[in-house]
Parts: C-alpha cells; sequence; structure tokens
C-alpha cells in the first residue's frame, strides 16, 4: 500500500498553506487534539472543498482529487470507496457508482479530464461501419470497447477504462492499427455490443 504523504507539507507544497500557518496550525493542534486538517478549515486557511481535495491527492488518488474539486464526491466517501476496493477486483470508479456516490456521467468527466482524453456519447457519434469492421465482435466484448471511426491509419475506440493496456494490444494486433481510445461509458458500450 503506498505511505500518504505528510498533509500538510503537501498543502504547503502546492501553494494552499503557506508555512507560517502550518505552523500555527500544528501549534493549535498540540493544544486541541484535532485533526490537522480540522484545524486548517478551523482557522480559514481553507476550505473543506480543498481540504477533500488536498486529501485525495494525500492518499494518491488522482481520480479522487478530480471528483472532489468537481464538487462529485467528499474525502469521507472517496475513503469509504479505496477502503473497499482493498478488497475487491472492482476499478475505484465502479465502487464510486455501486455506492451511490456519483454518476457515470461524473465518473467519465473525472476520467476524462484524468487521462485528458474526450468524452464521446455513442448515440451522438457519427460510426463508420469500416471501423467496426476491423476487429471480431467477440474481441470488442471480451474488452468492452466500440470502435468508431479511423483517422490517420488510426483506429478510434471508444473504452470506460483507458487503463487497459492488454486490450489497446490485442486491438492493435487484430486490427493492424494504431489504437487511439475515447472515453465513453460502460452502460452504452454495452448496448451496443448486445
Amino acid at each position: 500500500m503506498k505511505v500518504p504523504r505528510k498533509l500538510g507539507e503537501l498543502l504547503v507544497e502546492n501553494g494552499i498553506l503557506t508555512e507560517s500557518q502550518l505552523l500555527e496550525a500544528l501549534d493549535a493542534q498540540k493544544r486541541e487534539r484535532k485533526f490537522l486538517g480540522e484545524i486548517i478549515v478551523q482557522l480559514g486557511y481553507v476550505t473543506k472543498e480543498k481540504l477533500d481535495s488536498a486529501l485525495a491527492l494525500q492518499y494518491g488518488s488522482k481520480l479522487g482529487e478530480i471528483l472532489i474539486t468537481k464538487g462529485f464526491i467528499g474525502f469521507e466517501q472517496l475513503q469509504a470507496a479505496m477502503d473497499e476496493q482493498k478488497n475487491s477486483q472492482k476499478s475505484l470508479g465502479e465502487i464510486l457508482i455501486d455506492k451511490g456516490f456519483v454518476s457515470e456521467a461524473d465518473l467519465m468527466e473525472g476520467l476524462a479530464k484524468q487521462y485528458n482524453m474526450p468524452f464521446i456519447r455513442l448515440v451522438d457519434y457519427d460510426i463508420k461501419p469500416e471501423a467496426i469492421s476491423k476487429v471480431p465482435l467477440d474481441a470488442l466484448k471480451k474488452y468492452c470497447v466500440f470502435p468508431i471511426n479511423i483517422e490517420d491509419n488510426m483506429l478510434v475506440v471508444a473504452t470506460a477504462n483507458p487503463e487497459d493496456f492488454i486490450a489497446e494490444s490485442d486491438l492493435r494486433f487484430l486490427s493492424g492499427m494504431y489504437i487511439k481510445f475515447v472515453l465513453a461509458s460502460k452502460s452504452e458500450l454495452l448496448s451496443y455490443l448486445d
């Protein structure tokens, strides 16, 4: 497991807190026996939302940081999902959706920002039949992906999992083309693959 970095250092490093504010908060923490984050908010140095975002960063969750910054979830929800993920094969995003903390659209917006990748709705996209014919249907179903276009000898493929490097490798082999992923919701992909 990744060891979290110290919150105070992280806040100063990212320009959220000055060193003198951190020292004052640490002094207050010794007197009041509260969490540092609680004291920093209490002193008015940061908002609860900004603190939650920093906590997500502290625990190494870029997606969590993005979802918190956008106001979709709070740190407590992220922490509950991360705790559940330790004993699960599911992705953090799937757990956040299953728990009802975020909608699929909110998750896709967060992933699009995290991976700097366009998010598309297949229903609004002019899908090219020649793209679909490049990969066998069983492979598309296996990886839950859907080819939508061919651009500059690259097969543009909609996916809900931009980190599926095995899918990318297999699709490249099967199509004989480089693969460019774009994001689409899993529910929409499944409806196109049925």
